[in-house]
């Protein structure tokens, strides 16, 4: 989904014009929804005021590293279902779709950033600096590759085309798709920026024609997208909320984040200049959560060290991760009904136009 996406933006200087408003959206629908949950967590784990949840911490795992790793698992959009949203309503060559494109870049690598922060807190129980700008050291070393990419496989595509070989340009560009993808998660970021990134890249190169994109796409939606939502569903369990209080405490956090979002990226498109119409559309489509977020919750739940007699234990209580999982799972579910249902709504009531769907 995001390499289609790539490849029909291509040109990347063109998506940075709309720099101040990436900038705004990405840093507000992080940092808002991630204090709101903080805030909420606290509330109900710092305080009596809803009851107990059960939930007991220790010099290994205290309150704080709790609400902060509640707060990172929740907080996070999931910049592929938030690109297909806009995609839906033929949205994506417009102004606000540009910006969420940005965004889902600056996304993948300031969310890393402070992913490797509060991992490294949880788990040593201080802030690693010299892990922090090792991180920020391979996000710049994959940046330089794509820029040398940039030059040079536009001339490899054009060696491909004169093999005798059939399908070889399509072949090529699935393998460097993969290939881009694969080197983006060595280095840390999340695979659908190599594959946006990869899709920016051959949008340059020759085989850039109408034929090839209706192809690519064809493929995409017959096959790979309907599977990556699918796969998405199968992993959704409502089994581990055990607490009448954690139940409370998980669809306050749900509804507290969405509506975070919501505002955040509504008005960072009004102080970017976004009309109503696209500051609306951006406020819906930084809703999604998805494939990060499981991410996020199923590292965090396997989190080992090396007990005193030599064999590994977990850093988080089996209630407290079994609880950040399943928040995280019904978070997905709500966030992508709302979504689809407030979509909906503004379209068959003209709250916003639908363009030419890509």
């Amino acid at each position: 989904m995001l390499f289609i996406t790539g490849f029909q933006q291509g040109n990347i200087e063109e998506l940075m014009k709309n720099g101040k408003a990436i900038i705004t959206t990405s840093t507000l629908g992080y940092f808002l929804p991630f204090a709101v949950a903080m805030i909420i967590g606290y509330l109900f784990v710092g305080t009596t005021l809803f009851g107990s949840t059960g939930f007991e911490f220790n010099q290994e795992f205290s309150m704080l590293s709790f609400l902060l790793l509640i707060s990172l698992a929740v907080a996070s959009t999931d910049s592929g279902i938030t690109i297909k949203s806009i995609m839906s309503v033929g949205k994506l060559n417009s102004k606000p779709g540009k910006i969420m494109l940005g965004v889902t870049v600056m996304d993948g690598i300031m969310g890393l950033v402070i992913f490797t922060a509060i991992m490294t807190y949880i788990s040593l129980g201080k802030i690693d600096i010299v892990q922090i700008l090792a991180v920020v050291f391979m996000i710049t070393i994959f940046l330089l590759i794509f820029i040398v990419m940039q030059k040079y496989v536009p001339k490899v595509v054009h060696l491909v085309e004169h093999l005798s070989v059939e399908q070889a340009e399509f072949s090529f560009a699935f393998i460097f798709m993969i290939l881009l993808a694969v080197i983006a998660e060595h280095f840390g970021l999340h695979g659908i920026i190599g594959a946006f990134l990869a899709g920016i890249i051959l949008s340059k190169c020759p085989i850039a024609t109408t034929s090839f994109v209706r192809k690519l796409t064809s493929i995409s939606y017959g096959i790979f997208i309907p599977l990556f939502f699918v796969w998405t569903g199968l992993l959704l369990d409502f089994g581990n909320l055990i607490q009448p209080v954690q139940i409370w405490m998980a669809f306050a956090l749900i509804g507290g984040v969405i509506i975070a979002n919501s505002i955040a990226a509504y008005y960072s498109g009004k102080l970017s200049g976004v009309n109503e119409e696209d500051s609306l559309l951006m406020s819906l489509t930084m809703l999604p959560r998805g494939d990060i977020n499981l991410v996020i919750a199923s590292i965090a739940i396997s989190m080992t060290k090396i007990g005193d007699t030599g064999e590994l234990i977990n850093i988080i209580p089996q209630d407290i991760s079994n609880f950040i999982y399943s928040t995280v799972m019904i978070l997905i579910l709500f966030a992508a009904v709302v979504t689809f249902v407030l979509l909906k709504l503004a379209t068959t009531f003209k709250y916003i136009k639908t363009g030419n769907k890509e």
